[in-house]
């Protein structure tokens, strides 16, 4: 997901927020039901983090974390789906892949593969979700995702903390 603009290559939250003022494309701290209203009828890219969070004390990749993450996205996928909304969770899918490749053949943290993997599903969505899951704001893919959502006019919605599966804000 190379981007084409001057984005910072490392998360930069503040940067973006004061790049994209007025929640015209960048809805910040948008409530889950809110973000439910105005993403329904067009399907949604599930952004959340992973490579960070899946990485042991070794900094090796951890199946049982990866496990874990695959999990917590589903329940954000599983939250959308009972309000009606469908969002496209590549970490969802992934994750299931890489944990049937008993033959070892794919690399879950081989960053160049599963971007081009994933680019489809964004190009293909007419919203960015990111929901507030421990990681996602030092996450360089959900960075990318939110960057390139941005650059090419898809809005993007960062899920308020505390809004978390319907609750309110």
């Amino acid at each position: 997901m190379g981007l084409d603009f001057d984005f910072p290559r490392q998360p930069d939250w503040p940067w973006l927020k004061a790049s994209y003022p007025g929640n015209i494309l960048l809805h910040v701290d948008c409530p889950f039901m809110e973000v439910v209203r105005r993403v329904g009828g067009r399907m949604a890219y599930l952004a959340t983090p992973y490579t960070k969070a899946v990485l042991n004390d070794d900094l090796q990749w951890d199946r049982g974390l990866s496990f874990d993450i695959e999990v917590r996205s589903a329940r954000w996928s599983r939250s959308f789906a009972i309000e009606g909304v469908t969002v496209v969770s590549p970490i969802v899918m992934s994750c299931a892949i890489c944990h049937a490749d008993v033959e070892g053949h794919l690399d879950p943290l081989d960053d160049a593969f599963w971007s081009r993997w994933c680019q489809p599903m964004l190009s293909a969505c007419g919203a960015v979700v990111i929901p507030a899951m421990d990681g996602w704001d030092v996450s360089r893919g959900v960075w990318r995702e939110a960057c390139w959502a941005l650059l090419h006019n898809v809005p993007v919605y960062l899920v308020a903390e505390g809004s978390e599966f319907g609750g309110a804000a």
